[in-house]
């Protein structure tokens, strides 16, 4: 099934399209924000995984005299991970750089998923698919044990189930030959109509 072209945004008005670039660090907030989570610690929020690279923008606006940050939609998805694994008690750095470069990153060998035209990034693509229908996602972070470490190799991937089929990203190939320590997963479904809702709507 092939890609199809959506509405553009003001026909759309949703907070965050899959096909949409150009988000300024505003729409991301409030595209964040929720009931407990007002648009000012959203912002903050977002500063905060952007000082520390786990998202970055792809470049600066124009025409604005303060030439914002512009990011793209699947630094939104990575953040909102990101939000709820905080949520989650994750904090260290190894944890919120897997999960963000889970969202904004193929590796080599990852299966792209049910639709013929590939996105740049899994984030793109889950978007994309949501978009066209597809449900049933879930980003996963592991901790394997590594043999003669006293820190955990932690990775993060995601995954979709479409009739009985699994596809998605892949650990790295490093964690195939060590043992499974502990696991987290989050539905993405609930993200991702969050992310993709209506302006105006708070959830």
């Amino acid at each position: 099934m092939a890609l199809q072209t959506t509405q553009n945004e003001a026909e759309r008005a949703v907070y965050i399209a899959h096909d949409r670039v150009g988000l300024t660090h505003q729409v991301l907030a409030e595209a964040l924000a929720e009931p407990g989570l007002p648009i000012a610690d959203a912002k903050a929020f977002i500063r905060n995984m952007g000082a520390a690279g786990y998202v970055k923008p792809y470049g600066r606006g124009r025409t604005d005299k303060r030439t914002p940050h512009l990011y793209r939609p699947d630094a939104a998805l990575a953040l909102a991970v990101l939000l709820r694994a905080s949520e989650a008690g994750f904090s260290s750095p190894d944890a919120r750089k897997a999960l963000g470069q889970a969202i904004q990153n193929w590796r080599p060998g990852d299966e792209p998923g049910p639709l013929e035209l590939i996105p740049r990034s899994p984030g793109a693509l889950i978007m994309a698919s949501y978009a066209e229908g597809f449900r049933n996602f879930a980003a996963d972070i592991v901790f394997f044990r590594q043999p003669g470490a006293r820190k955990p190799l932690v990775a993060a991937r995601y995954r979709q189930v479409q009739d009985g089929v699994t596809r998605g990203t892949n650990f790295p190939p490093e964690a195939a030959a060590l043992q499974v320590r502990s696991s987290w997963t989050c539905p993405l479904d609930p993200v991702l109509s969050h992310l993709m809702r209506r302006r105006g709507a708070t959830h």
